[in-house]
């Protein structure tokens, strides 16, 4: 590729017309610095989806999508990149071919290892490392919050959806009343979001977390401090400051 002069160095006059909008909105330098940058994405459900699109279409480097699990028959619900028919298949494996004809600038690659058995080398070759969970999942301060996983050793399953929606509002009462607070603060449908991750938040929030990812590699804005809360029932987010400032 034949380099633009008045685009600076490292950016060819295909990436400056590629980035063009980006390079309106964040800058020149800040795309530079992006576009040097190679980014771990652990998880590639339907949130790591998101993420994996955002970062692919701002122009990282390269972005090596990490996931050892299989595609379930809920995976395509809400994780675009895996194409129908691939249950069985190898979740990073499934999403290689359509992630990476998001953009062919980005060096896309797959690890289908645990992530729990890399060394510490491994990340050293990264410039940022994120970590999904499914868009579905309640976070906790304590693992009896979801006890589920612990009874079960799995996620709730549309296949017991009577069995597994009494498990979940049993542990919900049994939570709350250790508690000491009332079973209205978490609704009885909360159980029909725990099957599957939802799509819409998996939007919301893989936009969110790569806008963060964003910030941090093109050195452009601030992060949020600290803390994004988003209410996938009521559809509404918030940024709070938690811990010490």
């Amino acid at each position: 590729m034949v380099e633009k002069e008045e685009a600076g160095g490292g950016i060819s006059e295909e990436e400056a017309a590629q980035y063009d909008r980006q390079i309106r909105l964040w800058g020149l330098e800040a795309q530079k610095r992006l576009r040097a940058s190679r980014v771990l994405l652990v998880g590639m459900k339907g949130l790591g989806a998101e993420i994996a699109k955002n970062l692919i279409l701002a122009g990282v480097k390269g972005l090596t999508m990490l996931d050892p699990e299989q595609v379930s028959p809920e995976d395509p619900g809400a994780q675009f990149l895996i194409r129908a028919g691939s249950v069985g298949r190898n979740r990073a494996e499934a999403s290689l071919e359509r992630a990476q004809n998001l953009n062919p600038m980005v060096d896309v690659k797959v690890d289908t290892e645990s992530v729990e058995k890399k060394p510490e080398s491994f990340f050293a070759q990264f410039d940022a490392v994120s970590f999904t969970k499914g868009a579905s999942e309640v976070p906790a301060s304590e693992e009896r919050a979801w006890r589920f996983r612990t009874d079960k050793g799995r996620d709730p399953s549309s296949d017991a959806f009577g069995e597994d929606s009494a498990l979940l509002l049993q542990i919900r009462n049994d939570v709350l009343d250790s508690l000491g607070v009332g079973p209205d603060l978490l609704p009885e449908d909360f159980v029909r979001y725990c099957f599957s991750e939802m799509a819409p938040v998996c939007a919301v929030v893989g936009g969110i977390l790569a806008q963060e990812i964003v910030k941090a590699l093109s050195q452009r804005d601030p992060p949020h401090n600290n803390f994004f809360f988003f209410d996938g029932m009521k559809g509404n987010g918030i940024v709070e400051c938690l811990g010490p400032k």
